[in-house]
């Protein structure tokens, strides 16, 4: 179990919650995140900390300890759903075997973000429908489609990008080859019914707001911002590699040729499975920037269920060996990595790394948010969160001003922090830095200021009269 966050988006949602505690919902740092996508995340995190006296020093842990909790659970929805589906136990429980070793949905379960916890929800919202649709009884229908939407709209609730798997509930109807117009209305009526509600219930948790989300203007800058079409092999293989080695690269290759093979057998039940699951967020986090293995998190159950069918139909007595090769293969392939674009199936020594890893950013947090000096300039990106964290659990009070797109003012008692998103193209080219500091002066005047990175090298700094802290560089291979 980490004590600390294990990535930097679960590090965000910590300072929102406390920023949203302190200050409301129209504090500097209530969107720090996209706290509009997870809202009912941020009200039991708030929840949470009232019933621990708002000692912030909790909230990672106890951010990391529920989504071990969900990742143990989540195994039981995940079994019955693909028996259901499939009614076969053995598929169901090799599928299961092998996603608690997915590199993706491993990495889940310690590092405090709600993705995890929306993939249990989504996974009881399909096994309640398919249920429904499995069932005559016309009552019973109503009911089991009434629980679907229910924790589908938790589902959203804690991730809204969940909406992007709502082609399985179509694809369930193919499958099953349903052809009463009440069932088909009703997985139309799941989908639609709980993407209001969840509109609805997030104004409600959330009060008035400017997320991302909450607007058309919003959206539309997000979009704008974030949308790349993939026009060269080198942004395209950037792209798919997190879902490749979040997956396992052995299992992403065997996924490949077990999809290919479904399709020369015109396995149509196989490929409408996976395709209505999967086909539609894969896409989309493939031409949006930024692209990590937690985003395709719940789209491996579906890659490792066609490849476990393979096994099983080319040699029932032997799937489950052939499952525990699979992991094994995932574990040998890639080298132990705390990576959150590039997870390894070696679970051991990567959790081992993502400690060191976590260790390190808070002590570097801590050193920065000690510094005895009365104004203090923090640059970087990826550690910024961390620093602001650390002075917001350990103050009694604070001011925090937003002054940029990412850039950030708190005062607490005499000393000012400013938090600045500062990205250099060549870190290692003083030229390069010290044009980016020389924008950044100008434009916030920061003559009287102490700089500090705990991600570049400011010593160069000091040659053009500007006072700089030193702290230890963190390498960009653990960022």
């Amino acid at each position: 179990m980490l004590k600390s966050f294990g990535e930097i988006d679960a590090t965000k949602i910590a300072v929102s919650v406390i920023d949203i505690i302190n200050h409301g919902s129209d504090a500097a740092f209530a969107n720090f995140y996209f706290t509009d996508v997870i809202p009912l995340y941020i009200l039991y995190l708030k929840w949470f900390m009232k019933l621990l006296h708002y000692d912030y020093s909790y909230l990672p842990v106890v951010m990391n300890y529920t989504n071990a909790v969900f990742g143990t659970l989540t195994i039981i929805p995940a079994f019955f759903l693909i028996r259901q589906l499939f009614k076969n136990s053995t598929i169901a429980f090799c599928a299961v075997l092998a996603l608690i070793f997915a590199p993706s949905f491993y990495q889940s379960t310690i590092m405090g973000f709600p993705h995890l916890i929306a993939f249990f929800f989504l996974l009881v919202s399909l096994s309640l429908y398919l249920s429904g649709l499995d069932c005559n009884r016309k009552s019973r229908v109503y009911l089991l489609m009434f629980l679907s939407s229910v924790f589908l709209t938790v589902a959203f609730l804690f991730k809204s990008d969940y909406v992007l798997a709502a082609g399985i509930y179509i694809g369930f109807l193919f499958m099953r080859k349903v052809r009463d117009k009440g069932k088909i209305t009703g997985a139309f009526l799941i989908i639609f019914i709980s993407g209001v509600l969840f509109l609805l219930i997030r104004d409600l948790i959330l009060g008035p707001g400017s997320g991302t989300t909450m607007s058309k203007e919003g959206l539309s800058k997000w979009y704008d911002y974030s949308l790349i079409i993939p026009t060269n092999l080198t942004y395209l293989i950037r792209q798919t590699s997190p879902i490749a080695f979040g997956a396992g690269i052995v299992t992403f290759c065997l996924g490949i040729i077990s999809f290919l093979f479904y399709i020369v057998k015109r396995r149509l039940d196989v490929l409408i499975f996976i395709v209505s699951w999967a086909a539609v967020p894969t896409l989309f986090w493939l031409i949006m920037i930024g692209n990590n293995a937690r985003h395709n998190m719940f789209t491996i159950l579906p890659l490792l269920v066609i490849i476990v069918i393979f096994f099983y139909e080319k040699a029932p007595r032997y799937v489950v060996v052939l499952t525990c090769l699979l992991i094994l293969g995932n574990f040998l392939v890639t080298s132990p990595s705390s990576s959150i674009l590039r997870p390894s199936g070696n679970l051991f020594k990567s959790n081992a790394l993502l400690k060191e890893r976590m260790i390190k950013f808070r002590s570097s947090a801590k050193d920065i948010a000690n510094i005895n000096e009365d104004k203090i300039a923090v640059l970087g990106y990826f550690h910024n969160p961390h620093v602001v964290f650390e002075i917001m659990r350990s103050v009694p009070s604070y001011e925090a001003v937003k002054i940029g797109r990412e850039d950030y003012r708190i005062k607490t008692g005499n000393k000012e922090y400013l938090f600045i998103y500062f990205v250099v193209v060549k870190p290692d080219d003083i030229e390069d830095i010290k044009k980016g500091i020389d924008y950044i002066s100008n434009k916030y005047n920061l003559d009287n200021y102490v700089f500090v990175s705990a991600t570049y090298d400011l010593q160069s700094l000091n040659n053009s009269g500007l006072k700089t802290k030193s702290v230890d560089i963190i390498k960009k291979s653990t960022l």
